[in-house]
């Protein structure tokens, strides 16, 4: 697992596109700005865990199930379960999955308990579709973590990654992912004949935005 880097805040910020407009309410009697502070560990995480929050808000029902991806220690996935959603955290790495499993549980009992529920599982991307993994439209909200940025998976493996990915996500659900994620996304939706709606992009950790896409 690659350690973070600042991203590039000057020329990503001018490339946003349109932004994701949270409701201005407490989340489940939890005020917005102690759940963020909570979850973000290094100034450069809070543009994203804002904007996940917000498309929570926006999008997100009580009970859906929420799936992250090559999550390393980051504990964006806590604000999907402060939220109310079932939310399983993914990585190959054990001890990561372990750190959080413990970040989660101090987290819980300072600003707990919360509706949603926390699994940690080890499962690689690949695995995400077999029997280990989730049936067909079982995921109402995907998320990448920088997945091709990690550099475990090559370019011309990419395509078919993600195309094994898009039937675990139900019609309606949303991914955050990258921008070159998004690329490839995108033109393999196209070959299913998917339809797939941008709905915003945000600063990111690394050196590429975070777009939010939603299927159809």
């Amino acid at each position: 697992m690659l350690p973070w880097r600042e991203p590039l805040s000057s020329q990503a910020s001018r490339r946003k596109g349109p932004q994701l407009r949270a409701r201005e309410v407490p989340i489940l009697g939890l005020a917005p700005e102690m759940l963020l502070g909570a979850t973000v560990s290094v100034p450069w995480e809070r543009p994203v865990h804002a904007g996940r929050l917000a498309l929570l808000q926006r999008l997100a029902q009580p009970g859906e199930v929420s799936v992250h991806v090559a999550c390393g220690i980051d504990r964006l996935g806590f604000i999907d379960v402060a939220c109310g959603l079932t939310t399983i955290l993914t990585d190959i790495d054990s001890s990561a999955l372990a750190i959080l499993a413990q970040q989660f549980a101090e987290f819980e009992t300072q600003l707990g308990p919360f509706p949603g529920r926390l699994q940690c599982r080890q499962l690689s991307a690949e695995a995400l579709t077999t029997a280990e993994g989730f049936p067909p439209q079982s995921v109402h909200h995907l998320t990448l973590q920088n997945l091709f940025n990690a550099h475990v998976h090559p370019t011309a493996v990419q395509p078919r990654l993600i195309d094994g990915l898009l039937p675990l996500v139900a019609s309606g659900g949303s991914f955050f992912l990258t921008e070159s994620e998004a690329m490839v996304l995108q033109r393999q939706a196209q070959a299913r004949q998917r339809r797939v709606t941008k709905l915003a992009e945000l600063q990111g950790y690394y050196d590429e935005n975070v777009v939010v896409i939603q299927l159809h």
